[in-house]
């Protein structure tokens, strides 16, 4: 198999995992492999954005039992915002967008303040 077939089977297995229907036993683990590739100092950043894009679909296929884990999802949604990489920032941003839009996230105050270091 070449390095351009497997990148793709792996691109596919992603997106399939992402599109599934999780069992609730399932998405603590998941949602702590997430977390390992989002805040670990050595992650390359093509593997933070694709937890963002990840955890957007993710919620839209599971809205209803993944609810309880709203606020980890957040944290992962919100740690993207504020990546050193633009192409993360922005994936971030378009996926909290959505978030907040179908009312999986509620605009906080927190959230419309400045975060100017």
């Amino acid at each position: 198999m070449n390095d351009i077939q497997f990148k793709n089977d792996l691109t596919s297995s992603r997106i399939q995992l992402a599109l599934t229907y999780l069992n609730t036993e399932f998405i603590d683990e998941l949602i702590e492999q997430l977390k390992t590739v989002m805040f670990s100092s050595n992650s390359k950043w093509h593997a933070r954005r694709v937890v963002i894009e990840f955890v957007q679909h993710m919620i839209f296929c599971n809205l209803f039992n993944i609810r309880t884990h709203a606020q980890q999802l957040r944290e992962l949604v919100i740690q993207g915002l504020f990546d050193e990489q633009y192409e993360v920032r922005m994936s971030a941003s378009v996926t909290l967008s959505g978030l907040y839009q179908c009312r999986y996230f509620q605009v906080t105050d927190q959230d419309l303040v400045s975060n100017k270091t």
